[in-house]
């Protein structure tokens, strides 16, 4: 998925001027990187919304397209971090943080169950311990997500990082015994105290 935001420069600092910003449906941002001075921005507030909305809020490599009054620079981008009001849910700021695509990352990529486990066909319940994974990787590596085969688990069984294969594109950063499905067994029905009649 090419996924692109438009923003534009901005020269107003301060509370005031954002909430001024905030009022014509735009949010301030800035952009910031090892290799980039801090430039303040703003970006269209219903087209931050579609665009988290389309990612899930997962972390994405996107273009940054910014209007500077003449031709647009692009700027391959994560977002860093997106602060919310807590009682009116809108906006208030957003970072962007421009990444050298010649220097490896680690994000969070979400976790995607494919197959039926052998243990849920038993009767026991599938158990999700960990939605993400830790993963390094070139910004233009970075995997939609991490598909995990629950095919073989069987009841009381647990499939760890160490039993995934990380594609030759990336690898991943969390411990090698972390667990991240299991299939839990049913719960074996009370079994009648001695001398107790069993419930009819």
């Amino acid at each position: 998925m090419n996924l692109e935001l438009t923003a534009r420069k901005r020269d107003r600092s301060g509370k005031g001027p954002a909430r001024g910003i905030r009022r014509e449906s735009r949010v301030p941002a800035v952009l910031y990187g090892p290799k980039t001075e801090s430039i303040p921005l703003t970006v269209s507030a219903i087209q931050l919304e579609k665009l988290l909305r389309d990612t899930g809020g997962e972390s994405k490599l996107l273009n940054l397209k910014i209007e500077d009054g003449g031709s647009d620079g692009a700027r391959q981008v994560l977002i860093r971090e997106i602060q919310v009001h807590p009682v009116r849910r809108l906006f208030l700021h957003i970072d962007f943080y421009e990444v050298p695509l010649d220097q490896l990352i680690v994000l969070e990529v979400p976790i995607v169950l494919i197959g039926d486990a052998i243990g849920v066909q038993k009767g026991g319940e599938l158990n999700l311990i960990r939605r993400t994974l830790s993963v390094r990787c070139l910004p233009n590596q970075i995997p939609e997500n991490i598909q995990v085969d629950v095919s073989a688990i069987d009841l009381g069984q647990i499939l760890h990082v160490e039993d995934l294969e990380a594609l030759s594109s990336f690898e991943f950063m969390d411990d090698k015994n972390v667990g991240i499905v299991s299939v839990i067994a049913p719960e074996v029905a009370a079994t009648p105290a001695e001398g107790e009649a069993p419930k009819k």
